[in-house]
């Protein structure tokens, strides 16, 4: 018999189902879920859905703050996104939300990844050597002319509401450990080396509460996703009503000359 475990049959533990029942990992749908008396609480299954284990009540409420946060900011390139693609086909809901998902990367929203990264490098370290890695990083952004993720915006000046009041929820419900206080110290850095203050964003925050809760970096952006697809599926809601997307269109044709 071949010993090539590379062959061996894949497995799931998300789901399974018998003919009258259908579990949610090993919790029965109708029976413990949705059972009569309960409260169905759609961030805490989603979480232990996905992380694989339940979440106190202080992480569900730090978590449901988080993708509340994460749901809407005006006319972001997501939004736009969702919105042109939706006047272009009406018909396709999916298509116009899914649009707007592939704007959350690396610049916007799905910055909380990349400053997890740095925090959970300061974290890994003792406290009297956190201080000189956070100046060799923020230095290197520097150098490299990057821009450091987690900090700054240019809309929230001097600082951004979201990140403060996220922090805040997150000492009331026991989740200012490590991961935050890594963050604060960056902060400290990235302030001494710009000569000025420069805020801390919802991403930065986010971040470093994800990580208080043990979310590993790369499902950070996952809950983003899913504050995120709410607030599209709004912007579709008010496109059906108040329709922007033909203006956004001919805004830009008409601002953009041609030059060759």
């Amino acid at each position: 018999m071949s010993t090539d475990t590379s062959r061996r049959t894949p497995t799931t533990a998300l789901s399974h189902h018998t003919t009258d029942a259908i579990y949610y990992r090993e919790k029965n749908l109708v029976t413990d879920i949705l059972k009569p008396g309960a409260t169905p609480d759609f961030v805490a299954e989603a979480a232990a859905h996905i992380l694989g284990r339940d979440v106190s009540d202080g992480e569900r409420r730090v978590l449901n703050a988080i993708m509340i946060t994460m749901m809407e900011h005006g006319f972001t390139p997501s939004a736009i996104a969702t919105r042109s693609i939706y006047m272009s086909a009406p018909e396709n809901m999916q298509g116009a939300v899914a649009a707007g998902l592939l704007a959350v990367g690396s610049q916007f929203v799905g910055t909380v990844e990349n400053n997890a990264r740095i925090l959970n490098q300061l974290v890994a370290l003792e406290e009297d050597a956190q201080r000189t890695l956070a100046e060799r990083v923020v230095d290197d952004h520097k150098a490299r002319k990057v821009h450091m993720p987690g900090f700054g915006h240019h809309l929230h000046r001097p600082e951004d509401p979201r990140a403060v009041r996220l922090l805040e929820i997150g000492a009331e419900n026991g989740l200012a450990g490590r991961h935050v206080a890594a963050l604060r110290l960056l902060s400290e850095v990235v302030d001494q080396r710009a000569g000025r203050h420069i805020t801390i964003n919802a991403t930065g925050a986010t971040a470093a509460l994800l990580g208080e809760m043990g979310v590993p970096v790369e499902l950070m952006r996952g809950f983003s996703l899913i504050g995120r697809t709410a607030g599209l599926v709004a912007h579709i809601a008010e496109e059906q009503q108040r329709p922007s997307g033909r203006f956004i269109w001919d805004l830009v044709d008409k601002s953009i000359p041609y030059e060759a």
